[in-house]
């Protein structure tokens, strides 16, 4: 599997601990790949319409994009314990999580955009 990254992506972070959890680390190759809310990066473009990271390509070819897609794939390669439960109310609560999760990465990311505006164009709310 190939894996398009970022460093500093907490998305990234978060996909590399569910690979991690399950041992998958050494099946996932990283392939670096620079992100800008300003300039497209058309490698990226061409696998993924979102052009965010991460991006994963399966070992079959199938590219998956969106954090938690790519956590549920990798969640599915386990052969032991599931971190997302098929069904019931353990799966809505674990979703539950990864969404509140995912919504606090977010703001982070704008928080960060922000700090790289010149000083006096940031946002003073």
């Amino acid at each position: 599997m190939k894996l398009r990254h970022a460093a500093a992506s907490p998305f990234v972070r978060k996909v590399m601990v569910v690979a991690h959890e399950h041992g998958l680390l050494g099946r996932i190759e990283l392939v670096p790949t620079s992100v800008s809310p300003v300039q497209a990066n058309a490698g990226l473009a061409a696998e993924n319409p979102l052009m965010k990271v991460p991006s994963l390509v399966t070992d079959d070819g199938q590219v998956l994009f969106d954090s938690p897609v790519i956590c549920e794939y990798l969640d599915g390669l386990a052969t032991g314990r599931k971190l997302f439960p098929a069904a019931g109310p353990a799966r809505w609560a674990a979703l539950r999580q990864q969404a509140l999760g995912d919504g606090i990465l977010d703001a982070v990311i704008l928080c960060r955009y922000e700090l790289t505006r010149p000083e006096d164009r940031r946002w003073s709310g």
